[in-house]
Order: structure tokens, then C-alpha cells, then sequence
């Protein structure tokens, strides 16, 4: 084993391990703050400072998000600097991963509020329909951010600029035409101030659709390797996956809703809840769903796997499958990919088949 695969194995087993003690926080912080009373007095607390439901919601989740925060910040911090710095991944300094993490506070939070906002006027105003109406406005958030991310979200993170390479630009946008799909351009977004890792997307829809290359793919990657790393992502758009996904997750999440609906009756009344539409019992709430994602989640990267192999097929197909290789070789060396995952957590945990494996499908061709 290299140094670098021994590397990529250590860091990989650190992940799992931070992941499963992660996991187990966040489950330990929901039950505790539902059983202890907490949210039952968070709730009520904000409902005699406010008549109004919205309100009260806003606030209620202003202070829950803080202390959720809070009781992941230490596994938080450990992953997402101290494991970086450690393996040589990232390239941030304190004031810049304090600034990135405000950005990321922001706009989660917004989001996150304005779901939990929606959610609760549907649970008010339509308590026995919601799993259906939940459901169709889960699909329209999913579909308009698809559509601003390149436009509005990407850049509150990243600098993006047309790339300059017109060659580069050429043959990306000519490899686009070959599916039948049009692109705005091709985009450089920088990356590389913060981590050494790569990454390339086909982001948006319909006008705002581009290609994003990060500034590491495109000074450490040859043309013929970039080819082959946009190939694959463009079979997904070639063999509808996006498309596809979006309707197996519409039809999950109206199972997974409708399920809450009939388990919450139980729930509601053993916690003393108004009903679910009741904020208080919010921490209850999020323990499940997070229970039945948990539940769903092999058999959707299951899916996904498979879906990730047909577009590594479209790419050893329509590029040179010896570039294909070498970029998926750098890409693991980059992002010390694990080469060789214990099969649990491949079930588990990867929407994608195991780098390695990909390398050797790509090479045999």
C-alpha cells in the first residue's frame, strides 16, 4: 500500500467514525431536549411574548438551531478544520473558516426557516392533507434551487468568472452539443483557496444551466481528463437521472409523511403536544424523519450507485477511457478517496460505487 492510499485509508476511518458519533449527538441532543421539557418550556416561553404562530415558530427556531449548533460544534470543528489541516486537504485559516461558517449559518438559517414556516402552515391549515401539499412544495424548493444555485447561492461562497482556456471552452461546450444539451459556458469557481481537492458540476436549468470547473481541476487536470470528468456528468442529463431521482424522491417523501402522520397521533399525545402542528414537539419530529432517512438511505444509494456506474460507462464511451482513469486516479489522490471501504458502509453511506472499482472499469476498457 502507497503512502497516499494509507493515508486515504486513515482518513476514511476517522469520517466513519466522526459520522456515527455525529449522528449519535444529534440524536442525544433531540431526545434530550424533547423528554427533558425543555422544548415544551421553549415553546410556551415564546407563545406568551407572541399571538402570532409564525412568530412564535420563527422564534422557537432561532433559539433550537442555536443550541443544535452548539451540541455539534466540538465533531463540527474536528471535521471540517482540525481532520482538513491534519490530512493537508484544506488550505483555510481560522478567519476564513469563521467566515465561510457565518456564510453557511446565514443561509441555512434562512432556508431553514422559511421550510419550517411552510411546513407549519401546512400542519394548521390542512392537518390532514399536508403529506400530499408538503410533498408538491418539497418538489418546487428542490427544482428553484436546482435552478438559482449557479446564479445566487454559488457565489455567496465562491468567486466564479468565464473560464479563459477558449480551447478548454470549445471542446466542454462541443462534448455539451454531442447530448443535445446547451450550456450558458463554462465557469471557473475557486476552490483551491480552500482545499486542494477537485470538482467539476453541470449546474442549473434551462437558462441558467453551466459548466463549473474548480480552479484545482483546471490547473492540475489535462483537457482530455476534464473531457472525461464532464462526460460523466452530463449522462446524468442524457439519461434523465436528475429527472428521475426527483420522482423517487417525490413518491419517498410522501411515504415518509404520510407515515409521520399516522406514527405522530401516538407520539402527540404521550408528549402532551396541541397536536403536531404544536412547535413543541418539533425536536420529536426531526428525530423521526432523521430515523426513517436513516431507514431509506441504502436503498436510495443503492439507486444511485447504479446510476453512477451507467454514467462512468457514458464516459469511457464518448471521451478516451485512459484519461477517464487518470482523472478519476488524481481525483481519489486529491480528495484521498478511500480505495478500499468495508462493504457496510458502501451499503450505507455511498451514492457513488467505490473509487477504486471505478478506476478498474475505466482502465480494463
Amino acid at each position: 500500500m502507497t503512502e497516499t492510499s494509507s493515508d486515504a485509508r486513515r482518513y476514511a476511518v476517522i469520517r466513519y467514525r466522526l459520522l456515527l458519533v455525529d449522528t449519535a449527538v444529534s440524536w442525544a441532543f433531540l431526545a434530550a431536549f424533547q423528554f427533558s421539557g425543555a422544548s415544551a418550556a421553549l415553546a410556551g416561553w415564546w407563545a406568551q411574548r407572541s399571538g402570532s404562530e409564525p412568530l412564535v415558530v420563527l422564534g422557537y427556531a432561532a433559539v433550537f438551531g442555536a443550541l443544535a449548533y452548539l451540541a455539534g460544534f466540538p465533531t463540527h470543528l474536528y471535521g471540517s478544520y482540525v481532520l482538513e489541516h491534519r490530512f493537508g486537504l484544506s488550505r483555510m485559516t481560522p478567519a476564513s473558516w469563521v467566515g465561510r461558517e457565518i456564510k453557511h449559518l446565514a443561509v441555512g438559517g434562512v432556508l431553514s426557516a422559511l421550510l419550517l414556516e411552510g411546513l407549519y402552515l401546512l400542519l394548521r391549515i390542512a392537518p390532514t392533507q399536508w403529506p400530499f401539499y408538503a410533498t408538491v412544495g418539497w418538489i418546487i424548493i428542490s427544482v428553484v434551487l436546482v435552478r438559482v444555485f449557479p446564479t445566487i447561492l454559488l457565489p455567496l461562497f465562491y468567486k466564479t468568472t468565464p473560464v479563459e482556456d477558449q480551447e478548454l471552452v470549445n471542446r466542454l461546450l462541443t462534448l455539451c452539443g454531442k447530448v443535445r444539451l446547451e450550456a450558458l459556458g463554462v465557469f471557473r469557481f475557486n476552490l483551491g483557496a480552500e482545499t486542494r481537492k477537485a470538482n467539476a458540476a453541470l449546474a442549473g436549468l434551462g437558462k441558467t444551466r453551466r459548466v463549473l470547473l474548480s480552479d484545482t481541476l483546471i490547473q492540475e487536470f489535462t483537457p482530455e481528463e476534464i473531457e472525461g470528468v464532464l462526460a460523466h456528468e452530463l449522462a446524468h442529463y442524457r439519461f434523465h437521472h436528475i429527472a428521475k431521482l426527483l420522482v423517487i424522491s417525490a413518491v419517498g417523501s410522501w411515504i415518509a409523511f404520510a407515515v409521520t402522520d399516522a406514527a405522530a397521533r401516538k407520539w402527540v399525545e404521550a408528549l402532551g403536544l396541541s397536536g403536531l402542528a404544536d412547535i413543541a414537539g418539533l425536536p420529536m419530529l426531526l428525530l423521526w424523519l432523521s430515523l426513517l432517512g436513516v431507514i431509506g438511505l441504502p436503498m436510495q444509494n443503492a439507486l444511485s450507485r447504479r446510476f453512477e456506474w451507467q454514467a462512468d460507462r457514458f464516459a469511457i464511451a464518448t471521451t478516451l477511457p485512459r484519461a477517464f482513469a487518470e482523472a478519476l486516479t488524481r481525483l481519489a489522490k486529491l480528495n484521498l478517496a478511500d480505495p478500499s471501504p468495508p462493504w457496510w458502509v458502501v451499503w450505507m453511506f455511498y451514492d457513488h460505487p467505490p473509487i477504486s472499482e471505478r478506476i478498474q472499469a475505466a482502465e480494463r476498457a
